[in-house]
């Protein structure tokens, strides 16, 4: 495919969606106009994850049109410019039928150009969307496109029902709060948001006046939400989500002056805000819980996504509720010297390479990079970032990275650049076991026959296990030195 070859994008599509084709390094794509489209799929923000974004890029050409399936969306046209090399597409991450795009980004950074729709085909362009208020924007368009508002815990009302004003919504729709200080126990107030005129409502996500509430989920066809908050002192509040089907949910502040929450299994669970802790293991794609006040388990929030090139990420998270971890496994080798932090966690992600994984996360050969983001107030994350200093997978290093670069987050091609070279590493690291094998063979027979003094091992030079591009790979990390340490230690 030419640089001036054209394809056209179609934004219907997504990584469930029929007729997908397989990459040779992983990864979905599909064709077009004789070229071919990768699709890469994100969520927004990180690590609530409350959109999806699925970005669509040309694979050696250009962007010709725009389609939403069969029907071309004319109105947008911003592509044409050379820097706009791909487009994005987000979805609310409750509509699981991706029928209603909220926004598009064509291109990355801060020369992105973004459309809104109120209908799904005419589309128009917004200057006024950036980095700083995408999300802001996103919320107002999920009002609009999925009737998800945003409720504000502060609001506490009167007695009887006091409405407000939801805080995305650009059509005034109306919330009501109510008041009750007579709940059991007698320590309580509670106030209860829900929609007017409503059986049930759905939410995007919470706040507490201007600040974000994070860990508690974006919630579709609820039927009320409940705050208790203790009428003295400094203890934490409560909140309680009834669903329509009748089922409730509990959701407990895990610092005590934070704006970030976990589940848990009812009103005496974790008081003090404490966060869990729990036992990571990096092979499982669900299942992993912690304890939450009761037997029964609650789950960790676990997220998949292709970043491109075939590289993949395994998020684990309570959306944006601290947590701390006793060890980091992978099924049952513990991968030794990625010290679970003394500071709270966001999340932890693995980072691998190769064949297509699909839902089924790969073997711990297959393990490249681990990210750690710590905070202790869920504000102001520092990333961590742990490379494996042998094939098996048994010994991890903290990434060292440049001064400016400590404690940053690692995205677009800084983060691709460096997982190409920690694959050469890994075949890097393969070959070197290779390699340690024949020399062991090589004394074996030396011992057995001194006076052989033959190189060749059935008939394979014992440095033609490493070609030049694994040593090239091994060179840019630490040289001979780790070529010494590493032959040593496999």
């Amino acid at each position: 495919m030419t640089k001036d070859q054209t394809v056209d994008v179609d934004i219907s599509k997504h990584p469930r969606s029929d007729g997908l084709q397989k990459g040779v390094n992983g990864g979905r794509y599909y064709n077009s106009n004789g070229g071919t489209v990768n699709l890469t799929s994100a969520w927004y923000p990180d690590p609530e994850g409350t959109y999806w974004k699925f970005t669509h890029t040309p694979k050696g050409g250009r962007i010709g049109k725009i389609n939403k399936g069969y029907s071309n969306l004319s109105t947008i046209t911003e592509f044409n410019n050379n820097d706009k090399k791909s487009a994005s597409v987000f979805y609310w991450g409750q509509d699981y039928n991706y029928g209603n795009p909220l926004l598009i980004q064509l291109g990355e950074g801060g020369s992105s150009v973004y459309y809104i729709t109120d209908n799904g085909t005419s589309w128009s362009k917004q200057g006024e969307i950036s980095d700083s208020n995408l999300r802001k924007k996103l919320d107002e368009r999920n009002c609009k496109r999925n009737g998800a508002h945003i409720v504000d815990i502060s609001q506490k009302g009167n007695s009887g029902y006091t409405p407000y004003t939801c805080p995305g919504c650009s059509d005034n729709q109306k919330i009501k709060v109510s008041y009750d200080n007579g709940y059991s126990p007698s320590d309580y107030s509670y106030y209860t948001p829900f929609t007017h005129g409503s059986i049930s409502f759905s939410v995007t996500s919470l706040k507490y006046n201007d600040y974000w509430q994070a860990g508690l989920p974006s919630l579709k066809d609820v039927k009320s939400i409940t705050v208790y908050w203790y009428k003295t002192g400094s203890a934490n509040p409560i909140i309680v989500t009834q669903f329509q089907q009748g089922g409730n949910k509990w959701f407990r502040r895990n610092t005590r002056d934070g704006n970030t929450w976990i589940e848990v299994s009812n009103t005496n669970a974790l008081p003090s805000g404490t966060p869990p802790k729990l036992d990571l293991d990096l092979s499982k794609s669900s299942g992993i819980t912690y304890f939450g006040g009761s037997t029964t388990g609650i789950g960790v929030a676990v997220r998949f996504c292709h970043i491109g090139d075939g590289y993949y990420r395994w998020q684990y998270s309570l959306k944006g509720g601290l947590f701390n971890v006793t060890r980091i496994r992978h099924e049952n080798t513990q991968l030794s010297d990625i010290t679970p932090p003394s500071e709270k966690l966001l999340s932890v992600s693995a980072y691998y390479s190769g064949y297509d994984l699909g839902n089924t996360i790969g073997p711990l050969s297959n393990l490249i990079l681990v990210e750690v983001v710590t905070s202790e107030t869920g504000t102001n994350p520092k990333y961590l970032y742990y490379q494996k200093e042998n094939k098996d997978g048994t010994n991890w290093k903290e990434l060292v990275r440049t001064e400016g670069g400590t404690g940053k987050q690692l995205v677009g091609e800084a983060l691709k650049v460096l997982l190409v070279n920690l694959k050469e590493f890994k075949k890097t690291l393969s070959e070197l076991k290779d390699l340690k094998a024949k020399l062991e063979e090589l004394e074996r027979l030396k011992t057995k026959s001194p006076e052989s003094s033959t190189t060749t091992i059935a008939g394979s030079s014992v440095g033609s296990g490493l070609g030049g591009a694994g040593l090239g790979a091994l060179a840019m990390w630490k040289g001979p030195s780790l070529l010494a340490r590493l032959i040593t230690r496999m």
